[in-house]
């Protein structure tokens, strides 16, 4: 691994956006080359508890010292007679440079975002071998995709919402301009304050569809990427590095509904689903949405009661059906009205 190779992926974990791929290769060269050891743990020496951790990508940022160290040193790790590796117990001029312009940057960014360790990406949820719906403590709701997962910042809602995604998932915010809610993804940023969006991550290619709202989508990978607003049925496809024209590495599409109304971005989202110790309330939007109904939950104890199963091919009877053999109580279905005592 070059040393260039190295601080990428020391970039990538510092704000965490490194795959698990990267973050297996990353730790095993760590393993094998002592001075990428020693400056993985001077540079996480700095992140003591009391600094906070940026909520952004500073790979660009990192790869730009990278790119002044390349003009005085070449790829390989300086030979052992040059007279900075000649004293023990110093690392080389190479990565004390890289360590230092690191540690001066990642602080610029940690008095910016003043975002302590805690709150950010400490929570998170995985989907396996089926699609997962899960609601967050501020309301918004989100379906995962099979093998996806999210991490998200504790009191996720109250002075920062933050969610980091792995593969493919389908949010709908919970209204709150005062905290937007911010999903990165592949070092894309996609920016919201309330609307309903889909974002497959799952391939290094970003797409983001939007069904309501606006989002507003940047490329984080790239310093001299633009801030693009996004339009309800509109599909935006970020590339992983590529240029599509006109020097931009995006394109805009509309969507496209087949004829069930249904965009194909989102199809996924009528196949099987499971849901773990879900709240009733939260169930209850999910099958709002499933089954087009309008659901009202009179008992107060009902609407926290906690629920894990899955939805197929139920009906809604059957469902609510199924629910009630965990936890009685009583429904009226009248029209698109469901009444839940």
């Amino acid at each position: 691994m070059t040393k260039k190779t190295f601080l990428h992926l020391l970039a990538k974990e510092i704000s965490g956006n490194i795959s698990c791929d990267e973050k297996r290769r990353l730790d095993e060269n760590l393993k094998k080359n002592k001075v990428f050891h020693e400056v993985y743990t001077e540079t996480h020496r700095f992140m003591k508890p009391e600094h906070n951790r940026p909520a952004v990508n500073v790979e660009a940022r990192l790869n730009e010292v990278w790119n002044r160290i390349n003009t005085i040193y070449d790829e390989n790790i300086i030979p052992s007679n040059n007279p900075d590796t000649g004293k023990r117990g110093l690392l080389p001029l190479w990565a004390r440079v890289a360590v230092t312009v690191a540690i001066l940057l990642l602080a610029g960014y940690f008095a910016y975002r003043m975002v302590t360790p805690e709150d950010l990406y400490t929570e998170t949820i995985t989907a396996t071998d089926e699609n997962l719906y899960t609601v967050l403590d501020d309301g918004t709701q989100v379906w995962m995709g099979k093998h996806s997962q999210i991490a998200y910042n504790k009191r996720f809602g109250i002075k920062n919402r933050s969610i980091r995604l792995s593969g493919e998932a389908f949010f709908d915010v919970a209204h709150n301009p005062a905290v937007p809610l911010t999903v990165l993804a592949n070092g894309v940023s996609v920016t919201v304050k309330g609307t309903a969006f889909n974002v497959n991550a799952s391939q290094p290619d970003v797409e983001v569809a939007l069904i309501r709202g606006w989002v507003t989508v940047k490329d984080m990978r790239r310093k001299d990427s633009p801030e693009v607003l996004l339009h309800p049925n509109q599909k935006m496809m970020v590339r992983n590095g590529n240029t599509v024209s006109d020097n931009s590495n995006y394109t805009i599409l509309s969507l496209v509904q087949a004829g069930d109304s249904i965009v194909p971005e989102t199809r996924w989202l009528n196949d099987a689903l499971v849901f773990r110790k879900q709240r009733f309330a939260g169930i209850a939007k999910l099958m709002e949405s499933r089954y087009n109904v309008s659901i009202d939950i009179v008992n107060p104890q009902l609407r926290e009661q906690r629920f894990t199963g899955s939805i197929k091919n139920e009906t809604l009877p059957q469902m609510l059906d199924a629910l009630k053999q965990s936890y009685p109580f009583s429904y009226e279905i009248t029209d698109k009205i469901v009444i839940i005592r």
